[in-house]
């Protein structure tokens, strides 16, 4: 007996079976996907918009499948909805939407960073969102990220120098947008991000400028000298000049020299709690018994911790020595109200000392460990102990710190000198 169906009872029929593997489609070789556009127009940056499902699943299994990926879509929607409205930005083929979606997705790298690099992130984000945030990335071209480029660069003001490191990491970072917006399939974020592989921009010169023995042993002495002429706070004078002599005797980085301050969270091992911030730092009394201080560096990459014997450092510990013991808790290196100093305050206080002192401002509070890496090297020290010490994993950086080479040119040019002699005495020809 054939049953004969009417075409409007048919589709009903079809929609009904449909209805038990919502969002499932077949592609290619009729392989299972469910799509998230399949269930609902706009699924409001939900973050699987689409699954393979198994190709030898029975139906059964695809509608077990297909309701459980539906039912996490419907409650990701429904909690964007709350409060008004989504809580992240859509792509929307614009770059401001691909910065927005870079910023916000769970699974970014960006949340992954350490603070003071999303901050870096942030601010060329800024620069990108500015500019160019409402151009579609699929109408863009190599060109005019170079035009880009070459806009950021530009001085500030007239006849000022050119951004180069500002247009450079803008670059780097929509570089870094496009790869993760191609990494959750928009096609046309990959395709530019693959035209841009080939292309190259001019980044800023390294720093040339260190902060030498001289003015380091300058910076303390006249730290002292203001204490005496009453223009300067004893703590503070105390505490800047052991931070210097720190940076520049043990070859460290600021940041493990004065920890960093952070808005506050729970559970943080040996953590100073001031309000709702908190500070974190290896540099602490109770972590230098015996004047032996243990520690690993702020970055990961070395995961043995240094050690350093701190009566070693002429220059250090008698600064140490000199701090009154009932001062001796806590953060070695302290600020207002004897909390762990600032990274403004302390910046602050070290330029103010080293104009004092006759240092140029074009000598930054970081070139110290330069000026200890270039004395090391200029010392007769192993370029793979300068390395070591300065916890570089390449070379090439640990070369960057290492500011003159006039000390190179003349031992070249000794060796040179004692060739010549030996061949002459040998009796070689001029």
């Amino acid at each position: 007996m054939t049953l004969l169906v009417q075409p409007t009872t048919a589709r009903r029929i079809s929609m009904a079976q449909r209805s038990t593997t919502p969002g499932l489609k077949r592609g290619r070789h009729n392989l299972p996907y469910w799509m998230a556009r399949q269930v609902t127009r706009d699924p409001m940056g939900f973050p699987d918009k689409c699954i393979r499902l198994p190709a030898d699943a029975d139906e059964v299994l695809l509608s077990a499948l297909c309701l459980e990926h539906t039912a996490r879509l419907r409650a990701w929607i429904a909690d964007q909805s709350k409060d008004g409205g989504p809580k992240f930005t859509r792509y929307d083929g614009t770059v401001f939407s691909a910065c927005r979606v870079y910023q916000e997705h769970p699974h970014s790298r960006f949340h992954k960073v350490k603070r003071n690099t999303r901050k870096s992130y942030t601010d060329s984000l800024k620069i990108i969102e500015a500019t160019v945030g409402r151009r579609l990335i699929r109408n863009l071209t190599v060109i005019d990220v170079e035009h880009w480029y070459s806009e950021w660069r530009k001085p500030n003001e007239l006849h000022g120098a050119e951004r180069v490191d500002r247009a450079h990491n803008a670059v780097a970072m929509f570089r870094t947008v496009l790869r993760f917006s191609a990494a959750l399939r928009h096609p046309e974020c990959k395709l530019l991000a693959e035209e841009l592989k080939l292309v190259q921009f001019e980044k800023g010169d390294a720093r040339t400028e260190e902060m030498t023995y001289a003015q380091v042993v300058s910076f303390v002495r006249t730290a002292l000298d203001m204490v005496r002429a009453g223009t300067l706070a004893p703590e503070r004078a105390r505490y800047l000049a052991i931070g210097v002599a720190a940076q520049f005797e043990l070859l460290l980085r600021q940041k493990d020299i004065i920890g960093e301050w952070a808005p506050a969270k729970a559970d943080v091992k040996n953590a100073i709690v001031y309000g709702n911030e908190i500070w974190t730092g290896y540099f602490r009394w109770e972590n230098i018994p015996g004047w032996r201080w243990r520690m690993k560096t702020s970055k990961s990459k070395y995961r043995s911790a240094a050690e350093f014997d701190l009566t070693s450092y002429s220059l250090l510990y008698p600064l140490l020595e000199a701090v009154p013991h009932e001062e001796r808790a806590g953060a070695i290196i302290k600020g207002e109200h004897g909390l762990p100093i600032r990274y403004r305050s302390y910046i602050r206080w070290f330029r103010q000392i080293a104009r004092a002192a006759g240092i140029p401002d074009e000598v930054w509070s970081m070139d110290t460990r330069a000026g200890g890496a270039t004395e090391a090297e200029e010392a007769g020290a192993d370029l793979d102990a300068i390395q070591g010490a300065l916890t570089h994993s390449k070379k090439d950086m640990t070369l960057r710190y290492i500011r003159r080479s006039s000390a190179k040119i003349a031992t070249v040019a000794a060796a040179r000198r004692t060739k010549r002699a030996a061949d002459e005495t040998g009796g070689g020809t001029v």
